[in-house]
């Protein structure tokens, strides 16, 4: 018999010997294999019953009897070559001979166990099914004798038998290797899923052990910030390819590492296997088994790093930029799993004169159905499609995500029922999904519908105001009347949350609100101590019976999208999904940092200028900007006073010597600690990046510490 792949993949349809091609109505299981489920237990009793596979004397057919003074009817009984389960469940001599292999080979099994066994499997797995006509203990007795006949599989079992011991022991090998190897599967499937998610929060942990500054700048410089390769990291190569930095390369290799090994380890062969021909073709299976099984572990993954709601995001000190490039590359990783399940299964069934039966059936093609769909997901992922047509990535994305998501579930379903729990991993992947989704709209509720306020910078740039409302960080914007796109969201830094009404258009600070109606003389003296530097003192403006207002202060770079709709408006209502905080350094807030230099671009400035208007040390503002009209809209909107508080550096249409600039600010700071922050193109901050890195490494007695605000695609 030279149908071994295809028993392959019906071994979980019930029992071993019944080969059938339907969908499977087994009772549900509740966990995973080895995890709340079990597959074949007891096995002795499961290979008792695989090793029966008789015809059985069950099909009663009636006619009449010719008499003429009777109606009597007369039965006879036919032989079952595939008997059902009411045959199973009434037939005697089946019912005696399993009873007395149970006997023999379930020494160690508990009555009750073997009991709740023959309740459960003898007519079946299907969830509704006959019981059997006796107990198990009443089967036996019956009996009456010691049987010492064995009869032959291919003949009909008329009275009790014995079981082959060879048949047996080739059942019992068979049932459990596989299941062990089964288990394997879902635990191997745990362990990345799991290590995934404590990993990052692990490394995230060690911001709290109280290294020496100086110890883990160094070591940032080295390991964590720079390019794995070359000096571009926000820059994409061919523009299609990002370069990971070597902290991300880190995570990245560990990704794929873990996944090479979780595939390859673990096997046994039962062979020689009744179910398999050759342990070629038995390991292929598993191996085919165990890649299916790690592309659903992964897929709760791709949706956890992908949210901005995302628990890691809040247990670690890890940007989401980060957790974006980790799904991609997961996403690959379940992909290339999804299609080593496919090929393997697609080869076996194709050599075993299979695939033409197996690939009309339901199971089948909604598995090739997502495979398909992940594989599609990728050209219109492209970074150029994600950064030039941000709606059209992300309806292709949602589409096929859904699509895929909605085939593996319905593979399963259609191939096992809820037999086993791999539905599991998609129930796991739907709730982090619906998790997400949840709290967006509670964060859009609690700020309700807004109106917002759009003013024309230049050809480039506009002004948004929104009353009424406060955030901090950045929040995603939805503007519902702009497009019939109402879903379309995009992520925008606040500038200000607040402004003073009064003689002045001052913006303010919440922190500055706090002292309403109070004198205020903030000095800012730097913590660096030297002959060589001289104290700098910013005094934040006096004002009496002061009065402030709520209002978001945001500035933005018209694109091709949905912001350059917004130039022909000047109210629209507005939806704000707010609050999302700004990066933090060693689980503080960027604030807390002794001194800052912060190095912005065009509207990146709007990211760094909150840092700076709450910060209470020494800090500089290096400022490259195009646009005359946003550099003079940017000072009126804060205002003289809260401009200069910024300690700025504006260069107007000329290029900032970057490395320079940090060359003579880090001479400054020997034996002290400086945070440089970046926010702007990427070219910028691909820059900034390199040179922190190297003045890292060259100025041991400087910590300095590299911070990056801005979003990826």
């Amino acid at each position: 018999m030279r149908r071994e792949a295809y028993v392959a993949a019906s071994f979980l349809l019930g029992f071993a010997p019944v080969i059938s091609s339907e969908m499977t109505m087994g009772r549900p299981g509740h966990g995973l294999i080895g995890y709340g489920i079990s597959m074949y237990h007891p096995p002795c009793a499961f290979a008792c019953r695989s090793s029966i596979t008789n015809p059985l004397n069950c099909s009663m057919s009636t006619g009449a009897v010719e008499d003429r003074n009777t109606s009597d009817m007369s039965t006879s009984w036919m032989i079952e070559e595939s008997p059902d389960a009411d045959c199973y469940a009434e037939n005697d001599a089946f019912l005696q001979t399993l009873a007395y292999c149970i006997y023999l080979h379930c020494h160690t099994e508990a009555n009750s166990t073997l009991q709740r066994y023959w309740e459960m499997n003898v007519a079946g797995s299907d969830a509704v099914q006959p019981s059997p006509k006796e107990s198990y203990q009443q089967a036996l007795w019956s009996i009456g004798f010691t049987p010492n006949a064995t009869v032959k599989s291919t003949e009909a079992l008329k009275s009790v038998s014995l079981v082959s011991d060879t048949t047996y022991a080739l059942e019992y090998n068979t049932l459990t290797i596989f299941e062990r190897v089964e288990t394997s599967h879902e635990q191997y499937g745990l362990v990345l899923i799991l290590t995934s998610a404590i990993i990052p929060i692990a490394l995230s942990m060690t911001r709290f052990i109280p290294f020496p500054a100086t110890w883990e700048a160094k070591f940032q410089a080295r390991f964590i910030h720079p390019p794995l390769i070359g000096n571009r990291h926000n820059v994409p190569f061919f523009k299609t390819f990002v370069m990971p930095t070597r902290g991300q390369a880190l995570l990245i290799a560990y990704f794929i590492i873990i996944n090479i090994i979780l595939c390859a380890v673990g096997y046994e062969s039962a062979h020689p296997s009744s179910w398999y021909g050759s342990e070629t073709i038995e390991i292929a299976t598993y191996v085919s088994n165990r890649a299916g099984v790690l592309s659903f572990a992964n897929i709760p993954l791709l949706f956890l790093y992908s949210g901005r709601n995302n628990v890691l995001l809040w247990l670690t000190n890890w940007s989401h930029s980060t957790f974006l490039l980790l799904h991609r590359w997961v996403a690959a990783i379940c992909t290339l799993e999804a299609c080593l399940h496919s090929a393997i299964y697609l080869q076996l069934y194709s050599a075993d004169g299979t695939h033409s039966n197996e690939s009309k059936l339901p199971y089948w093609y909604w598995g090739i159905i997502a495979t398909l769909a992940m594989v599609i997901l990728f050209p219109g992922s492209a970074l150029q499609i994600r950064r030039r047509c941000y709606e059209l990535f992300l309806a292709w994305h949602i589409f096929f995500s859904l699509l895929a998501l909605i085939g593996c579930y319905l593979h399963i379903i259609y191939r096992y029922a809820h037999q086993w729990g791999y539905e599991n991993w998609i129930y796991i992947a739907f709730a982090i999904w619906a998790f997400e989704r949840g709290f967006r709209i509670l964060r859009i509720i609690r700020n309700g519908i807004l109106e917002a306020h759009v003013s024309v910078i230049d050809d480039e740039y506009i002004k948004l105001e929104v009353p009424d409302t406060t955030a901090v960080g950045h929040v995603y914007l939805y503007f519902p009347t702009l497009t019939w796109r109402i879903w379309e969201n995009h992520p925008f830094s606040v500038m200000a949350d607040f402004q003073q009404i009064g003689d002045t258009r001052t913006l303010k600070t919440s922190r500055d609100c706090l002292v309403e109606g109070k004198d205020e003389t903030a000095k800012i003296n730097i913590t660096a101590t030297g002959d060589d530097l001289e104290p700098e003192a910013i005094h934040a403006s006096k004002q009496d019976s002061l009065h402030c207002q709520s209002k978001l202060l945001i500035y933005i770079r018209t694109e091709a999208g949905i912001t350059r709709h917004l130039r022909g408006k000047s109210y629209l209502p507005v939806l704000v999904e707010s609050t999302y905080h700004p990066t933090s350094i060693s689980g503080k807030e960027i604030t807390q940092a002794p001194n800052i230099i912060a190095i912005a671009g065009g509207v990146g400035v709007t990211a760094i200028t909150p840092i700076l208007l709450g910060h209470r040390g020494y800090h500089k503002l290096l400022w490259a900007v195009r646009s005359k009209a946003l550099s003079d809209s940017v000072s009126e909107s804060l205002g003289d006073s809260r401009f200069e508080q910024l300690n700025a550096m504006v260069f107007h249409g000329q290029r900032m010597d970057v490395s320079r600039l940090l060359e003579d600010e880090v001479a400054r700071f020997m034996g002290h600690e400086l945070t440089v922050v970046v926010s702007g193109p990427p070219r910028m901050a691909d820059e900034v990046r390199v040179v922190v890195a190297r003045l890292a490494k060259s100025n041991p007695s400087v910590a300095l510490t590299f911070v990056q605000e801005s979003f990826s695609w």
